[in-house]
């Protein structure tokens, strides 16, 4: 049984990353309090979250100065699960580090938005970065219903990194 729900689970965690594309990125400001921003992110086949930013921007300055994020990706139609990831972020500042980051977003988000431009908008002294979110932690949000299919609670349950990266397609 605790196999057949840590593979759903699974399961809920891939659907999330393929399909969902819109990321609440969550970082802490210098002050303490907490700050939040939506980013159009990408994930590789190991789980890498990349976007572009402008470094400027409060929450790249957050992700300099404490490398933390805590990501939200949810699917918002009612009972559709929910992913979080906490990882650590960097802005990829050369050529060759952005290389990947960028072919996996452009790939993406020019099947929605257009071009992204070129690479070199996004390393120095272009207005840009790209980012890249490294996962520590998983967790799978799942909704518990009761016997008329009304949801009465969700429920975060840890999905481990490599659990994740072993079921890739």
């Amino acid at each position: 049984m605790q196999d057949k729900l840590l593979k759903q689970r699974i399961e809920r965690a891939r659907h999330v990353l393929a399909e969902i594309h819109h990321v609440a990125i969550a970082t802490v400001n210098a002050d303490g309090t907490p700050h939040n921003s939506p980013v159009f992110m990408a994930f590789d086949e190991r789980l890498n979250g990349f976007w572009a930013s402008n470094p400027e921007a409060l929450h790249s300055q957050n992700i300099a100065r404490t490398g933390q994020v805590f990501l939200s990706i949810f699917d918002s139609r009612e009972g559709h699960s929910g992913l979080c990831i906490r990882a650590e972020a960097e802005a990829l500042e050369n050529e060759a580090d952005a290389r990947h980051g960028y072919e996996t977003l452009c790939a993406l988000k020019e099947k929605f938005y257009g071009s992204m431009g070129q690479l070199e908008s996004y390393i120095e002294p272009g207005p840009q970065r790209i980012y890249r979110a490294r996962p520590l932690q998983f967790w799978v949000n799942v909704s518990d219903r009761d016997a008329s299919g009304v949801i009465i609670r969700d429920r975060r349950h840890e999905a481990k990194v490599e659990d994740l990266l072993q079921v890739r397609p």
